[in-house]
């Protein structure tokens, strides 16, 4: 591909666990779709484990010992570990730990059993060894990598700082230190913590039930919310990083539970950022996002939302018909565009919901989009004949013309934008 060629191609890179994918056929028929397309190549590469060399290298170089002297304990740990290189380590360090794989000071060198180790029966999976390696942590460090794993496999140290300045959090970042010395998690950049790999922060994630990690969802979201107070500039990166971390932790702790048991102050306070959210999804034209935090937010406000809440609930509602029409569901469009219809206390704040169910109705109805837009025009002021002569159109240009005869060029292309966004 030649430099020209290459500005004009773009190049994507996906990722999946073919042993772990939950929607096997819809992954499969997409990517088919993709490859249907002849200007567009698509190149499979599977991943399995490492090949039994690799894993004698690789034992080779953690014992310090040369390859013919620890082969047949490495090929006993291929077999077992499948090749997978996590697992090869956490198993490696199991057997110290189990005192299987031992450092004898007499000889200078790693000594084990091979019968042993051989006769060890482990589960297949990664996770179960992960989760007898977490029991055996300090019930502190063991919190804090909970704490840590309801962001994911990464969350950045301001976050935790946020955090640790709570009574409930105060030692969090010294139990992730010990942590870091146990091989669980790494520290990148000096500003993000990581999990060593994401299986480490699948089995911490999964280890309670699911209403403990709940509550753990809650304290957190709840301790980021009432930091966000304390912003002297609310649109700075990390105050927006901040909104929408909490957010996304409440949301959590509150799906599918009974939101009445926050006070009203609460609720209104996270409608709001979900509003927040679901407009900054809009803007990314992330649909999908976009409809969850309108949910989550409609939940928020609840039946009482058009008396006690009027403007986020006509914002969410408004949201909400954008992020259907982008979604191209034009049932859930007209849903909220009644809801709002029926709700809204003036015409004002119903023209936005119109102008979205024109835009949603003119893929299937063209003429009756055209004529609902002559309508609402003609409410603004703006009345059109029915049927426009070659007159009518050149008295509107001349119109035009005449208004904006002492205007250059570039006044007129330099205008502001409206300020008014009704």
């Amino acid at each position: 591909v030649d430099e020209e060629e290459a500005r004009q191609c773009l190049f994507v890179v996906g990722s999946y666990r073919s042993n772990e994918e939950d929607y096997p056929e819809i992954l499969n028929q997409f990517i088919s779709e993709i490859d249907s397309v002849p200007s567009v190549r698509v190149t499979n590469i599977s991943l399995g484990g490492i090949a039994k060399s690799g894993t004698n290298s690789m034992i080779s170089d953690a014992l310090r010992l040369p390859i013919r002297l620890i082969r047949n304990f490495s090929d006993v740990v291929h077999k077992k570990s499948a090749g997978n290189p996590l697992f090869v380590k956490i198993f490696m360090t199991s057997l110290v730990e189990d005192h299987y794989l031992t450092y004898s000071l007499e000889e200078q060198r790693w000594k084990w059993d091979i019968d042993n180790v051989r006769d060890i029966s482990i589960n297949e999976n990664v996770a179960a060894i992960l989760r007898n390696k977490l029991l055996r942590l300090p019930i502190k460090v063991f919190e804090a990598l909970q704490v840590m794993s309801c962001f994911g496999v990464k969350v950045d140290q301001d976050v935790l700082s946020i955090l640790s300045g709570s009574d409930q959090f105060d030692e969090l970042i010294s139990s992730l230190g010990y942590a870091i010395q146990e091989g669980m998690i790494e520290k990148r950049n000096e500003t993000t913590y990581g999990f060593a790999h994401d299986t480490i922060q699948q089995a911490v994630y999964e280890y309670l039930p699911e209403a403990c990690m709940k509550e753990f969802h809650f304290k957190i979201g709840m301790q980021l919310v009432r930091a966000l107070r304390g912003f002297v500039t609310p649109e700075s990166l990390l105050c927006n990083s901040i909104t929408f971390l909490a957010i996304d932790q409440m949301n959590r702790a509150c799906d599918g539970t009974d939101p009445n048991r926050l006070d009203t102050r609460i609720k209104n306070t996270l409608a709001s950022l979900n509003l927040k959210a679901a407009e900054r999804a809009i803007d990314l034209a992330d649909a999908s996002s976009a409809l969850s935090h309108v949910r989550f937010g409609l939940q928020f406000v609840g039946d009482t939302g058009w008396s006690l809440c009027y403007e986020i609930c006509l914002r969410l509602h408004e949201a909400a018909c954008l992020a259907n029409y982008l979604n191209s569901s034009p049932d859930e469009v007209l849903k909220h565009f009644e809801e709002i219809i029926n709700h809204a206390r003036t015409f004002e704040d119903k023209i936005k919901a119109n102008c979205i169910m024109i835009k949603s109705s003119a893929s299937g109805n063209i003429k009756g989009a055209i004529n609902s837009a002559f309508i609402i025009l003609n409410q603004l002021g703006e009345s059109f004949p029915s049927v426009a002569t070659p007159e009518d159109i050149q008295n509107a240009i001349a119109s035009i013309r005449e208004f904006h005869c002492d205007d250059p060029k570039e006044k007129i292309l330099d205008a502001p934008e409206l300020t008014d966004t009704k």
